[in-house]
């Protein structure tokens, strides 16, 4: 298991998406596919460093493992609790000019992986996104 760790500041984003590249290239996971894994890699980063620590600085950690022919990525942070199975998706019905601000980042992160769960352990929020090489295994 590869794993990696550090404070949750935007400055921070690419070296940590660079990490999630690399481990899934490693796993032989195709190059689309690992451009959706970095895309959804992001998405939760920058919800961890806009979201997570309102009121103090904290961490963010990335493991990355493969199990079961699927590239499997935990997030850990010890910020606010939130979790992303209870957000409320995106009303993709109505017209664009008339739905409400946000929603869209998760509804993608839900999209790209294969499997999403998360826990609140320890003072920490576990986000586990499971990637097939392809969306739909």
């Amino acid at each position: 298991m590869a794993k990696i760790g550090l404070p949750a500041e935007m400055e921070n984003l690419e070296e940590l998406l660079d990490f999630v590249d690399n481990e899934a290239d490693k796993a032989g996971f195709p190059a689309r596919r690992v451009s959706e894994i970095r895309l959804a890699a992001e998405e939760v980063l920058v919800n961890i460093f806009c979201y997570a620590y309102p009121e103090t600085d904290g961490d963010v950690s990335i493991s990355c493992f493969v199990k079961e022919e699927f590239f499997v990525l935990e997030i850990l942070d010890g910020g606010t609790p939130f979790n992303i199975m209870a957000a409320p998706g995106p009303d993709l019905s109505s017209c664009l000019s008339e739905r409400s601000v946000g929603g869209l980042g998760i509804h993608f992160v839900k999209e790209m992986a294969n499997e999403t769960r998360y826990v609140r352990d320890k003072g920490q929020n576990r986000l586990t996104l499971a990637f097939g090489k392809c969306r739909q295994e």
